[in-house]
């Protein structure tokens, strides 16, 4: 019985200790592969070492799983790093390798790659199933000894290494159009604890002689660089990458598209109604024709490809979709009115050149117009401005942060909102800022109806979730005309037995936390979940805005920025039970929406804690709040081996100015149960055997 019981606890301790660390990838080495092969690549993260599925979005994929790791040789570029270039994390310490088979039919482009295990999903990094060979680098190369390419199109798939440059040589003939097309910042968008936040990659192709043919470090507003060259002569040539400022890791990993490849620069127009055909023009070199007929299919960024030689497709430029029912010019001549609801395609075609837009505006009417230009794969950098008819500036705009394009580095697109003070004639100016102009400065113009619109995100974008436990979702609310409606949430996949909370948020609140807890005896493995914020208007435009949340992971840059990095979709993958989990209730007053309420006569509020443990599970559990607010006071406390129920006292701080100002905030309990404290070098982790949360409850003040 005794030896049964430590084996119980040993396998309570094994699953506990998975659940708890978060896996992490860090990089996938190569990070993609040729349709219709198999590919077997490494992924570095943390915590990885024991997942047990692979998870790709999208089609394409005939298989992928996990194979044993194989004896890698020390690779040679490793061996001369010095302590003082260290630039190792442990964030990249596991390995995994992955075997992956992919359709001869797969269309090719980026896909979500995820690992799952028992403790739940990972965060993505992107996959690619490409059209070309891949070359993996060799353990060393340099201008004597490169890698030698010696057919043409491939992918060259590489790593760099603190102050590394890799070198590819290869042949090409008199007359070639070359295009070499690399993904760095593509694939891993943003490295904390670098700076700046990416891999930032530079090309040069140079011939026999040591000559330049082409150079490129940012190509357009990308920061991955592209070189676009005639081959002046049969010869052989050899191309190098290095970082900007030759830093390195392996998470500096590249993918580079070499050969006569089709490469699409810029398409016009590139405003469509969904559903509808609409004739583009191509600008590029390799393409099978000049123009074409695409259809959007959704709002928003759809993907738009040209045909090349031996039935190759281009790379992917920005299509923008808009609903049936606008009022859509692609041709607009020159004043064109712009009325609520009507969208304009136009362009800067000479220098310094503004173009002028009659708007006609009722009293006190809310006038909101905005510009797509760098969205759209636009070079322009727009301001916008709005004059009265005397020609007085009433108001003018330049960048304006669009939290939906997460990978952006530059939010060169603005958007003004303005209340006219009579009725009559104003006049929208867009110019670009630097003064250039060409075909490619073109941009989408919008004048908007008069109500507020939000943005919501959903994070992370894959939920870890026990039976019969309870987990947490965030998520962040965005309007870009300064005003938070009150939302209510519904969440749509979930099956009968699940539970919510907290699933109406305050007007002006900028971010929102929302707990579903699984019941025990739940059959599924995961669930493809769908958040839609619903919001009430007033007045006489009263109706009910529905706006999806977005699934996004989000990421850190540079050790203080995150950016929302939107995904396939929200997905909540289940575990086995936890040994243990946590509920709650209050006997004071609650709210119709389930908060606990706080007068100005509160000191403490007190909630009774349940902890549910399973049977052989004694461990002591520490109790502590998810965060902490200058409005309460909170120590930690514990359940003893064998407690079960506590009541836990959530103290107002009294000696704080603004303590008694009202405000409504979610709040929930994490249960846990600490670890060994392991040692990496100089930096020191207290590991987590199991960590629980209690549903969100809501404390609103009065």
């Amino acid at each position: 019985m005794k030896k049964r019981l430590i084996i119980f606890c040993l396998y309570l301790y094994m699953v506990g200790f998975i659940s708890a660390q978060k896996m992490s990838i860090g990089f996938i080495y190569p990070a993609g592969g040729e349709k219709g092969t198999t590919v077997t690549i490494e992924i570095g993260g943390l915590n990885i070492q024991n997942a047990t599925e692979v998870l790709i979005s999208g089609d394409g994929i005939n298989k992928a799983e996990i194979v044993p790791l194989k004896e890698k040789k020390e690779n040679k570029k490793r061996t001369n790093k010095l302590k003082l270039n260290d630039q190792s994390s442990p964030q990249l310490e596991d390995r995994v390798n992955v075997q992956i088979t992919i359709d001869k039919n797969a269309t090719p482009g980026l896909r979500d790659l995820r690992l799952k295990s028992a403790g739940g999903i990972s965060n993505k990094l992107p996959f690619e199933i490409g059209q070309y060979p891949n070359i993996l680098e060799g353990s060393a190369s340099s201008i004597s000894q490169p890698n030698v390419v010696k057919t043409l199109p491939a992918t060259l798939c590489g790593q760099i290494m603190p102050g590394e440059i890799d070198y590819y040589r290869f042949n090409a003939t008199k007359g070639m159009q070359l295009v070499a097309a690399t993904k760095g910042r593509t694939l891993v968008p943003y490295i904390a604890d670098a700076v700046p936040g990416w891999f930032q990659p530079v090309i040069r192709i140079i011939d026999s002689k040591g000559k330049e043919v082409g150079f490129c470090d940012d190509y357009r507003n990308n920061v991955d660089p592209v070189i676009i060259a005639r081959i002046p002569e049969t010869d052989s040539y050899t191309l190098t990458i290095h970082d900007a400022i030759f830093r390195g890791r392996e998470d500096f990993n590249y993918r580079i598209e070499l050969g006569e490849i089709p490469f699409l620069e810029y398409a016009y127009p590139v405003v469509g109604k969904i559903g509808k055909k609409t004739k583009v023009n191509l600008v590029g070199v390799n393409l099978q024709q000049n123009s074409l007929t695409f259809k959007p299919s959704r709002e928003g960024n759809n993907e738009l490809r040209a045909s090349g030689k031996i039935n190759y497709i281009s790379n992917p430029v920005t299509y923008w979709g808009v609903e049936k029912n606008c009022q859509l010019n692609t041709s607009p001549k020159e004043k064109t009115e712009l009325n609520n609801g009507t969208i304009l395609f136009d362009s800067v075609c000479s220098l310094h050149e503004i173009n002028t837009y009659p708007i006609y505006a009722l009293k006190n009417e809310n006038v909101i117009v905005e510009v797509k230009a760098r969205r759209l794969g636009s070079l322009m950098d727009p301001i916008i401005r709005l004059k009265d008819a005397s020609g007085n500036i009433l108001t003018e705009a330049d960048d304006v942060e669009d939290a939906m394009q997460g990978l952006m580095t530059h939010h060169a697109d603005p958007l003004i909102q303005f209340r006219t003070k009579k009725e009559g004639y104003y006049y929208v100016e867009v110019e670009d800022l630097t003064g250039n102009s060409g075909l490619d400065y073109f941009y989408m113009i919008e004048r908007k109806e008069n109500h507020p619109t939000f943005e919501v995100f959903v994070s992370p974008a894959s939920l870890t979730l026990p039976k019969g436990g309870t987990s947490i979702f965030h998520l962040d609310i965005i309007s870009k005309e300064k005003f938070i409606p009150e939302l209510i949430f519904l969440v749509k996949g979930l099956p009968k037995g699940y539970t919510l909370s907290n699933l109406r948020s305050h007007a002006g609140s900028k971010s929102w936390d929302i707990s579903v807890t699984a019941p025990e005896d739940a059959k599924e493995k995961q669930l493809s979940l769908e958040v839609i914020a619903s919001a009430k208007l007033k007045g006489k435009n009263s109706g009910t805005i529905l706006q999806p949340a977005v699934a996004a992971d989000n990421m850190m840059q540079a050790f203080y920025y995150t950016h929302h990095i939107p995904a396939a979709a929200f997905v909540a993958g289940l575990t086995e039970s936890a040994p243990f989990s946590l509920e709650l209730s209050y006997s004071g007053e609650k709210h119709p929406e389930q908060s606990i309420m706080v007068y100005p006569s509160d000191s403490v509020i007190p909630i009774q804690l349940k902890l549910f443990r399973k049977e052989g599970f004694t461990e002591p559990v520490e109790i502590s709040l998810n965060k902490k607010l200058k409005q309460l006071i909170f120590d930690p406390v514990n359940f003893l081996p064998g407690e079960t129920l506590k009541t836990v006292y959530l103290k107002i701080n009294t000696n704080e100015a603004n303590v008694r100002r009202k405000f409504r905030t979610p709040l929930y309990f994490v249960g846990t149960v600490k670890g060994e404290i392991e040692k990496s070098g100089k930096r020191t982790f207290q590991n987590a055997l199991y960590r629980e949360y209690s549903p969100v409850f809501v404390l609103e003040m009065h």
